[in-house]
């Protein structure tokens, strides 16, 4: 009677569903890491949403006459870009369009493509509405309209 030898090592089969084991698992490591990124994303525009807002009002704080008596820091969200005055002694009405100038380009660089109205009421009361597309989501509602992101400052000043 002739004994066989125990087989050692592993088999072709072993080893190619270690491999399938294996690209599968770095498959959910690169969709975990791509999913953290885009959070990460949309969590520094959002944080840039509030950054801009705050600097605003601060705007506003600093030339609060022309902010609580004139429409001067008012925008609607299809507004065309504001001109620059480029005064160097400013009066307090080129100075709000100076202030509404450099916050324009300063939420075009944080956050493309977003667009901001500020609304003016009674006399002290403002409130900035700043909306945006996250990146990567384009998620629509039932009416198939895109869902966009929001960040909404009332202030009095």
């Amino acid at each position: 009677m002739k004994k066989h030898a125990p087989s050692k090592g592993f088999t072709l089969i072993e080893i190619l569903i270690a491999l399938v084991i294996l690209a599968v698992g770095l498959l959910g490591m690169a969709s975990l890491l791509l999913n953290s990124m885009q959070s990460s994303q949309n969590a520094y525009q959002r944080s840039q949403a509030s950054m801009l807002a705050y600097d605003l009002i601060e705007r506003m704080r600093a030339n609060q006459e022309q902010a609580v008596t004139t429409n001067a820091y008012t925008l609607a969200a299809n507004a065309t870009a504001t001109s620059d005055p480029e005064c160097t002694n400013c009066t307090p009405g080129e100075q709000a369009q100076t202030d509404l100038h450099d916050w324009r380009a300063a939420l075009a660089d944080g956050i493309p493509e977003a667009t901001a109205a500020i609304t003016r009421s009674n006399d002290n009361q403002y409130q900035i509405s700043i909306i945006w597309q996250e990146a990567g989501n384009l998620t629509t509602d039932s009416e198939g309209n895109t869902v966009t992101q929001s960040f909404t400052l009332r202030v009095d000043l």
